[in-house]
């Protein structure tokens, strides 16, 4: 892997971190019950996460472009499914940070909030650790 690539995967890595110290900093204020920081957190996580997961599907581009040319079909199919699924999940949580835009929607829909929220949670977990577990590793043996 050249030089180039490795360093995109390690800011793609880092910006896992952030979005993992973001979820816990909301998961405190939602305990607290403190809809200003919520909200404050939840403007921090959705920016965060939706530049990551531009930045990852790059990542799916490329591979599948590279895993083509190279005539590896299990592989191509395996991402195919694998960034239909995880277009799926950035699609919910992109509509839930639309649901609640501002803490007064937030404070509004207290109850459905934090039963969207954890759901949320899952969605996001879920993406950055089949990131973590799949696309890279795959990123790593078949790319660049």
């Amino acid at each position: 892997m050249n030089e180039s690539n490795k360093y995109y995967l390690d800011e793609l890595k880092e910006e896992q971190k952030i979005i993992y110290r973001l979820l816990e900093n909301t998961k405190d204020s939602v305990q607290r019950g403190n809809v200003h920081d919520i909200a404050s957190h939840i403007g921090l996580l959705k920016n965060g996460f939706t530049a990551h997961i531009k930045k990852a599907d790059k990542i799916y581009g490329d591979l599948l472009k590279t895993v083509e040319e190279k005539s590896i079909k299990m592989v191509a199919i395996t991402i195919d499914a694998f960034s239909a699924a995880m277009k799926g999940i950035g699609e919910r949580v992109v509509k839930f940070f639309d649901k609640y835009p501002d803490k007064d929607e937030i404070a509004r829909l207290t109850m459905e909030f934090n039963r969207d929220f954890e759901n949320v949670c899952e969605d996001i977990m879920k993406r950055v650790n089949n990131e973590e577990k799949v696309l890279y590793p795959m990123y790593e043996k078949h790319c660049c």
